[in-house]
């Protein structure tokens, strides 16, 4: 009477083990389908499949580290949180996945949180420049400029020659009332990215403050070559005027800015245009 019993059981074990490949395979076809959607940058369509995929199989966790970049890019942060700590469960020595999850809580003003994730990624793989790119924009956040400052270096020593950590270390100096330094960085952001409107401003701003006028002049006009809206350009040429005793001069560049929407500029124009 037991033979036909453990037959039964063997039976059962075997059907279950062929429906959680079924599973797994009819959640890695939705999978599929969603890579190609979110490569394609249809982020909406990649999400549907990315739900199938997890519908399917929600023990099989890679598309949720994927779903969760998607919801990153639909505006879904809290969301795309959540998507990366499921992914973690499974992946516990993910570093990718804590530096994603970093991000989006530092998108949502979540400091603390953010720095514990880098603080995770860069134990897990301290190989990875944009880890300590980020976690240095969180401490930079946080006031621990000389941490932020240091973590910028050691990015740019594992990814020589991106003009992004340059930019960031440009502003650090330039926050710790390093302008000569801030300028020496700022220097290499305009020559691996010349067409970024924001090194030449930063760069002005930067000379005014050595008492460089003329370059801080050369740099506010090549940004607004480059970027004929951006208002602070108009705002920190004004102020250079002002400063020059070119007041008709620097109201009007006041004015400029306010047409653009930058908001200091209309207190600027009450205390000195009136």
């Amino acid at each position: 009477m037991r033979k036909p019993l453990v037959l039964f059981l063997i039976n059962m074990i075997i059907s279950s083990i062929g429906f959680c490949q079924t599973d797994t395979l009819k959640a890695y076809g939705f999978f599929q389908k969603g890579h190609q959607q979110q490569v394609l940058r249809n982020y909406s369509d990649a999400r549907v499949y990315y739900d199938s995929a997890i519908v399917v199989n929600p023990k099989y966790y890679g598309p949720y580290f994927y779903r969760g970049l998607v919801r990153y890019y639909l505006k879904d942060i809290k969301g795309s949180i959540e998507d990366y700590s499921v992914y973690l469960q499974g992946y516990p020595k993910a570093a990718s996945a804590y530096d994603n999850r970093g991000w989006s809580k530092y998108v949502l003003g979540d400091n603390n949180g953010a720095l514990t994730d880098y603080n995770q990624a860069i134990f897990l793989n301290p190989n990875v420049s944009k880890a300590y790119l980020n976690r240095g924009g969180v401490e930079n956040r946080l006031q621990l400029h000389n941490d932020a400052l240091k973590d910028f270096n050691k990015a740019l020593s594992l990814n020589p020659g991106n003009p992004d950590i340059y930019f960031n270390i440009g502003i650090t100096k330039a926050v710790l009332k390093d302008f000569s330094g801030a300028v020496t960085a700022y220097d290499e952001v305009v020559k691996l990215k010349p067409a970024f409107d924001l090194g030449y401003l930063y760069r002005g701003v930067s000379r005014a403050l050595l008492k460089d006028i003329k370059g801080a002049i050369e740099d506010l006009n090549q940004c607004l070559k480059i970027n004929p809206d951006n208002g602070e350009a108009y705002l920190n040429l004004g102020a250079i005027k002002l400063d020059a005793n070119d007041k008709p001069g620097a109201c009007a560049d006041f004015k400029k800015a306010l047409a653009l929407g930058n908001k200091q500029a209309e207190a600027v124009i009450k205390e000195n245009c009136n």
